[in-house]
C-alpha cells in the first residue's frame, strides 16, 4: 500500500476497507458509512472532489465488490 492515498485511489481504499471490515458486504454498506470509514484511513490525504464525492464513493464500492 502506498504511504499516502487520495480519494481517487479507489482500489487501494477498497483493499483497506476489505481488511478492516472483512464481515461487511459492500453492497449493503451505506455511502455515508463508506465515506466515514474512508476518512478514518490514517494514510488518506485530502478531501473528495467538490461535487464528486458520490462518484468517488461509488468507485470505492465497485472496487470493493470486485475484490
Amino acid at each position: 500500500m502506498p504511504d499516502q492515498i487520495t480519494w481517487d485511489d479507489a482500489d487501494e481504499i477498497a483493499d483497506v476497507l476489505r481488511r478492516r471490515f472483512p464481515e461487511s458486504d459492500p453492497a449493503t454498506v451505506s455511502d455515508l458509512e463508506i465515506a466515514r470509514w474512508t476518512r478514518e484511513i490514517p494514510t488518506l490525504v485530502g478531501e473528495p472532489a467538490h461535487g464528486g464525492a458520490a462518484a468517488q464513493v461509488a468507485a470505492i464500492r465497485a472496487a470493493w465488490v470486485a475484490g
